[in-house]
């Protein structure tokens, strides 16, 4: 899968995957309700990166988010992607004992997911992005 990736089609429909950095850079923030969470171990053009997907089954859009850093990235720390942090977002919405019943508990109940902004006097910017998950 290349990284710019827009569409994947499946045995029901189209799935139309929505920029999110684009959104929430021209309304400030993002949110999307999800009827399924995913994790993939092997993205990438190379099938050497993860990420988790996010898929509405009610309007077929979906949103990636890579844990695996971009190779051209400034930012190599795994810890500190948008994908790690969505995923963060799940295990404290729905738990689960390991990654695959966290996402097992997000897919069976669904869910919201918010990126906004908060305050964080330790940031230059005096805020950072709040990535939440409502069950």
């Amino acid at each position: 899968m290349e990284w710019n990736e827009n569409t994947i089609t499946n045995d029901k429909a189209e799935i139309t995957f929505l920029n999110y950095l684009e959104i929430r850079k021209a309304e400030g923030e993002f949110n999307f309700s999800f009827t399924v969470a995913t994790f993939n171990g092997s993205a990438g053009m190379n099938n050497n990166s993860e990420c988790i997907t996010l898929i509405d089954g009610e309007t077929d859009t979906g949103v990636t988010f890579w844990c695996t850093p971009h190779p051209d990235g400034l930012n190599q720390d795994p810890s500190k992607t948008d994908g790690a942090k969505v995923g963060n977002a799940l295990r404290r919405a729905f738990g689960g004992f390991d990654w695959n019943e966290v996402f097992t508990n997000a897919s069976a109940k669904g869910g919201r997911l918010s990126i906004s902004k908060n305050d964080y006097p330790a940031s230059p910017l005096g805020w950072a992005w709040l990535f939440q998950v409502k069950a």
